[in-house]
């Protein structure tokens, strides 16, 4: 099968997680001899999550003088740009890139970045012209989906009594504070693909096509899903009862776990993204036209890898990369060079982005161990 061709490009990220747009049916490509059947979706406990080579984080800059000038202007009035930041430096641009990629990485807290995040300022979007009249700011993931198990955690607050409302919980944190660095994978978005994907084979039924209705779409059914999950938003603990719950949690790392996706959810609620300007939104819908490809989901979260999330998540993948379509990232903002209010407004948002995406990744990191001591229990109890 070809490597797919992967470009982090973005239209208005969604608000509030809403759900993935799916893929039109009009839609035919030529299949190959690997390409997997036709109308079959992987049941659920066959999963294994999706992979794509990932990219390493970077700062790219492709604008020239003229439309760094402004940039650089509006930084040395805010104090975030100095003498050192023209040692070595070519022109303006490079000097608004350095200026840039100190006040990330300043950001940037200690460990790993899971998400392979990819920031960049530039007059055109991959595949555009250069403009002399905009410029273009995006942020995506640029590595696989980060997954984050909630089942180990589920069964270690066996006879917690606020064990419903604490998962709930803690699952409304991180999928709401997923969304507002990358595209969120949950319970929403593999309803969007179920409801659609049993629309399309009712409709090939009725033409008379031979499909397994049963088989193939409701076995994930999205009903399925744990509880905890589909009424997340209704079992979700709020103001003075979240700490009388955490409380409750005897083991001191699930305990400290919790907190740590309670402050991630509260510190990614002081994103304060601009929108994109009313007068520049033709030029980003103009330059984003053959950006047809959804993101790639940075995060998904479900009870385990045998549900309907994480099987959805696969078909959405798979009609992903079958499609040959671009990706596009979850953040995109266009602007006028001069307009150095919303400039401003995007550097004030960064470090809260970059502190929001490296406290997630810590949090994947945790769930993963959790993951495999749970895995590992299972095979000594076997």
């Amino acid at each position: 099968m070809p490597a797919r061709q992967r470009c982090l490009r973005i239209a208005e990220p969604r608000v509030d997680g809403a759900p993935f747009r799916p893929f039109p049916r009009t839609k035919t490509f030529a299949r190959r001899e690997l390409d997997p059947p036709r109308n079959l979706i992987a049941p659920a406990h066959s999963f294994r999550l999706p992979s794509l080579a990932g990219v390493k984080s970077k700062y790219q800059v492709c604008y020239g003088a003229q439309n760094a000038l402004p940039l650089a202007q509006a930084l040395i009035a805010k104090g975030k740009l100095a003498s050192h930041h023209f040692e070595s430096c070519q022109g303006v641009a490079e000097v608004v890139q350095k200026a840039l990629s100190e006040a990330i990485t300043t950001a940037s807290p200690a460990g790993d970045d899971r998400f392979d995040v990819e920031i960049r300022i530039s007059d055109k979007l991959d595949g555009s012209e250069s403009s002399r009249d905009c410029l273009f700011f995006s942020w995506g993931n640029s590595s696989d989906p980060q997954y984050i198990p909630l089942r180990p955690i589920f069964e270690n607050l066996t006879g917690n009594p606020y064990r419903e409302s604490l998962m709930a919980s803690v699952y409304c944190w991180l999928y709401q504070a997923g969304w507002q660095v990358f595209c969120a994978w949950g319970y929403r978005e593999a309803e969007c693909i179920y409801g659609w994907r049993k629309e399309a084979y009712l409709e090939a039924r009725e033409s008379g096509e031979d499909v397994d209705l049963e088989g193939e779409v409701e076995c994930s059914d999205p009903q399925k899903v744990a509880a905890y999950i589909r009424n997340s938003t209704e079992l979700a603990l709020r103001g003075k009862a979240v700490d009388v719950a955490l409380s409750s949690i005897a083991d001191k790392s699930i305990r400290e776990a919790f907190e740590k996706a309670h402050q991630i959810f509260l510190l990614s609620r002081k994103i304060k993204l601009p929108d994109t300007p009313v007068e520049c939104r033709s030029i980003l819908d103009d330059a984003a036209y053959y950006m047809e490809g959804e993101p790639i989901p940075g995060l998904c979260i479900s009870h385990w890898r045998d549900d309907p999330i994480v099987a959805w998540l696969d078909e959405f993948y798979q009609e992903q990369f079958n499609s040959g379509v671009t990706c596009r990232a979850p953040i995109l903002r266009c602007f006028r060079p001069e307009d150095t209010k919303t400039f401003l407004q995007i550097v004030s948002a960064l470090p809260w982005m970059i502190k929001t995406a490296f406290a997630l990744s810590d949090w994947v990191r945790w769930a993963e161990a959790m993951e495999n001591e749970y895995n590992n229990r299972d095979r000594r109890q076997a």
